[in-house]
């Protein structure tokens, strides 16, 4: 079996460059997140800052002199004392001196050296053709040189929502294609994880023995074991009923709204088919399944596991999904909820609409993981 679209702008990129159509080569760099490389002792020190970085901090390398910017298929294998830095085709030109130059994926068919003074100008002009970064969302990408079959490719697919919200290759696992200092940034801020211990430990909070029971997660599994077709009102009688046996009557209350929230959730999700019309969201651990697969990615670019152990965490990761779950639309809703009362707070804003898009993306578009891999199994084999 084939994939129906593998993408691979570097070889738009390198036809361009045969054809010497400098505007073409730059528009598709304008449409892509750019990378340059960095020392790790400098990138390090600038994790620790908040500040804006632009490109021409990041080092010389393999004896170039110029600037040096990749697209992510064409990054190449420094060592372990240099890593990445990535932003947009904005970011990676700013600063250039007149008399400077750019080479763009040094090492490859689309080697490109540009003068400041034909690339400043073209960015200059085109701001409308050069998207920012951080508009870089719900892009659906398979990578040529990522996992298209097995094991780790049925994994990896199950954190395809937060890969497509971030516009990166769902199959890749692999620490160098990463921008180290946002993923240090990010592992601090958002997770308090700092080294490899409290990264170990947030993922056994997610998928391992030290998993959180959650509010919706107690409510849904009460629903799931009562065995009956509850409305609103004999859920929420359960959930009083179950507090009250349990000696947690300070609970009741949260657990109630918890239930109040789903059920708002779940109605919305009918009319937008994100469930069929009678049917329920039974568990939202694919939430934290989709975040475990993230969190991998991230402590492998980081260096808080090796290669062997990133692999075997997402493998784990894809056992719970298929643990909890029996198909891709199942793991999806049940990921979609969890996102949603963690970050929505029952706004129905840009945040719920997203997450409905890339839910409808993944289980209808015939390049998504989910269209080309068996949920119950490994996945057939595909040629890339």
């Amino acid at each position: 079996m084939t994939w129906a679209t593998v993408t691979d702008v570097e070889a738009e990129l390198a036809r361009a460059r045969r054809e010497d159509d400098l505007d073409r080569f730059l528009a598709l760099l304008g449409d892509e997140e750019l990378f340059v490389p960095i020392h790790r002792a400098e990138a390090e020190q600038l994790a620790q800052q908040r500040v804006w970085s632009p490109a021409k901090v990041c080092c010389a390398h393999g004896g170039e002199p110029s600037l040096q910017v990749f697209t992510r298929g064409a990054l190449p294998d420094f060592g372990a004392d240099v890593v990445f830095l990535s932003g947009d085709l904005d970011w990676a030109t700013h600063g250039l001196g007149a008399g400077e130059e750019v080479v763009f994926n040094r090492g490859t068919l689309a080697e490109w050296r540009v003068t400041a003074a034909a690339v400043l100008p073209w960015v200059a002009a085109n701001p409308h053709r050069v998207t920012a970064v951080e508009q870089q969302v719900e892009r659906l990408h398979t990578a040529r040189y990522g996992h298209l079959d097995g094991p780790v490719a049925h994994a990896l697919a199950c954190g395809a929502h937060q890969a497509v919200l971030s516009a990166e290759p769902w199959n890749v696992l692999d620490a160098r294609y990463h921008d180290y200092v946002a993923e240090v940034r990010g592992l601090r801020d958002w997770w308090g994880v700092t080294d490899a211990v409290g990264w170990r430990a947030a993922m056994d909070r997610l998928i391992g023995d030290a998993h959180q029971l959650t509010d919706a997660t107690a409510v849904l599994v009460l629903r799931a074991r009562s065995g009956k077709e509850l409305d609103a009102y004999g859920w929420a009688d359960l959930v009083r009923h179950w507090c009250e046996e349990s000696d947690a009557r300070e609970q009741s209350g949260l657990l109630v709204d918890t239930v109040r929230r789903i059920i708002r959730y779940e109605q919305r999700f009918r009319a937008d088919g994100v469930l069929a019309p009678e049917a329920v969201v039974d568990s939202v651990i694919g939430w934290d399944v989709g975040r475990a697969v993230e969190l991998v990615r991230w402590g492998l670019a980081v260096g808080y596991c090796d290669a062997l152990t990133a692999e075997l965490m997402v493998l784990e990761a894809g056992a719970v999904a298929r643990r909890y779950h029996q198909s891709w639309a199942e793991l999806s809703a049940g990921y979609v909820l969890g996102r949603l009362l963690a970050l929505d707070g029952e706004e129905f804003g840009a945040g719920y609409s997203s997450a409905v898009r890339v839910h409808h993306q993944l289980l209808n578009d015939p390049a998504s993981p989910w269209s080309n891999l068996d949920f119950a199994g490994a996945g057939p084999d595909i040629q890339p």
